[in-house]
């Protein structure tokens, strides 16, 4: 991704790592302390530390609509700067969910282009 959209939407909050079950989770949490400013990242690995950051990939998991299961899950990888520069813009969580949707419905898209015969024929008449 270019850097002016990483820096477009990014989030503060305070970072926490730690340990459920066999695998580690990452939360962003807001300054209230219970408020995820993102969602959860499950099954998290540390790829790289520095004096500038720490850099963490993972699974992230949205809540279930319903009663059961699990919601959609994305591969993602988070930079974490420790003592963050102060950068003009503010992240707006609307861009951020406009360019969310726009990126599923590319992957639809995509989806739908690839496999075209097992969609129906399409006979707008009712033929």
């Amino acid at each position: 991704m270019p850097p002016e959209s990483i820096h477009a939407d990014f989030a503060r909050g305070e970072l926490q790592v730690y340990r459920k079950g066999m695998k580690r989770v990452a939360v962003l949490l807001a300054p209230d302390g219970e408020t995820y400013v993102l969602p959860l990242l499950d099954k998290v690995k540390l790829l790289a530390m520095n004096e500038c950051g720490v850099l963490l990939t993972g699974t992230e998991i949205y809540p279930a609509r319903g009663a059961k299961g699990t919601g959609p899950m994305y591969r993602q990888t988070w930079w974490c700067e420790l003592n963050p520069k102060t950068y003009t813009t503010i992240a707006d969580p609307a861009q951020a969910r406009r360019r969310e949707r726009e990126r599923q419905a590319r992957e639809i898209g995509a989806s739908l282009l690839r496999r075209p015969t097992r969609r129906g024929r399409f006979e707008p008449d009712g033929a």
